[in-house]
């Protein structure tokens, strides 16, 4: 089974914040479940940005650190955020971003549909120390979550290759259509979870990341999954009654 990768996506006038965030993730590196990718991997003298676009065709998870040079980054906007939210829409990959300093990433539609790992987007910059340490540990076990239901989901698919065994997975229930997720957008990142989860039962289910792509009439979508739906699953949070 591979490690997950977790793929991170930064200005490099941010790098003291990324370096925060890494000495979190560490703990989780050492446990050898994640495997950690930003630019520091580049090789001295190798296309520093085919290696990036390597990068992001392996990764499992993808952090983007918001913050105003994240978003003045021509490259960032123009060619790595494009091509990490492609997967996401062609491929589910995880892309979750934390902001760093305040921003103006609501003008940013591809942005603002998104699951922020911090609560309510809340600039990391604004907390003291004491806070800051307090949410970046709360975002690395939420990273760490993430990673481990990958890690599990991926378990039960065969594999191919030398020195791998290949697992059979579950067998599919035989219930007919998706549970349909219904969850506010603060509650993404664990309907994310749930619906790994219920993969590895071998259940599927839907939630809105999987159809409502640019364009798309999401009521309607929406309508079709719940009618062809066995069960809504509802999530409930403190968070999601006071929005």
């Amino acid at each position: 089974m591979n490690t997950p990768t977790v793929f991170l996506s930064y200005s490099h006038k941010d790098t003291a914040w990324k370096d925060r965030l890494l000495s979190h993730l560490r703990v989780l590196e050492r446990q050898k479940k994640i495997e950690i990718w930003d630019t520091n991997d580049i090789q001295s003298g190798a296309d520093w940005s085919q290696q990036i676009f390597n990068a992001v065709n392996k990764a499992d998870v993808a952090i983007l650190l918001i913050s105003p040079d994240f978003l003045a980054s021509d490259f960032i906007i123009g060619r790595e955020l494009p091509a990490l939210l492609k997967r996401r829409e062609k491929e589910g990959l995880a892309v979750l971003p934390v902001v760093v300093r305040a921003a103006q990433w609501s003008q940013i539609p591809e942005l603002a549909q998104l699951q922020f790992l911090n609560t309510d987007a809340k600039p990391l910059a604004a907390d003291s120390e004491y806070e800051v340490d307090q949410s970046l540990a709360s975002i690395a076990k939420r990273i760490g979550d993430i990673t481990g239901a990958i890690s599990e989901r991926e378990s039960t698919r065969p594999h191919k290759g030398k020195g791998r065994t290949a697992k059979t997975p579950p067998p599919k229930k035989d219930i007919d259509g998706r549970y349909f997720i219904s969850h506010s957008k603060v509650d993404g990142d664990f309907a994310e979870l749930l619906q790994l989860r219920l993969e590895k039962e071998g259940l599927s289910a839907w939630i809105d990341t999987d159809r409502l792509g640019p364009g798309v009439d999401w009521r309607q979508e929406i309508d079709d999954a719940i009618r062809q739906s066995p069960a809504v699953i509802a999530v409930m949070s403190p968070e999601a009654r006071d929005l």
